[in-house]
């Protein structure tokens, strides 16, 4: 009987250690001013999903920014931006990646460049 104390005792004591290592993710609002459509949100979105440490993406096109919620022990702001110009997108103060823009379906590049045209 004192064996099946002390293992729930101990394993009790891990449960909570565990529970107490575990942190909070953290949700951050980067600027994106290129996804003016659904279909750039999902393209915004759908990159995002294979960044590590990132748990949920939500795309705003009307307001032009993309809300992030991550953990920061596996990245951090920097690297979501990366990976946001990465897919062909300005993001806050990082510049879409040259042959990543390129790529873009020419209606879903910015307005400049003759995208995002309004009927």
């Amino acid at each position: 009987m004192k064996k099946f104390t002390l293992l729930f005792a101990l394993a009790l004591g891990l449960g909570f250690t565990a529970s107490a290592q575990q942190k909070k993710p953290l949700t951050v609002k980067i600027q994106t001013p290129g996804m003016l459509c659904d279909e750039c949100k999902k393209r915004v979105e759908d990159y995002l999903k294979y960044e590590e440490g990132v748990t949920k993406v939500v795309g705003y096109p009307r307001s032009k920014y993309v809300q992030v919620t991550y953990f920061a022990d596996r990245t951090n702001v920097e690297n979501i931006k990366t990976a946001i110009a990465n897919a062909g997108y300005d993001a806050d103060d990082v510049r879409a990646n040259e042959d990543s823009y390129k790529k873009l379906p020419k209606d879903h590049k910015r307005t400049e460049d003759g995208g995002h045209k309004k009927n």
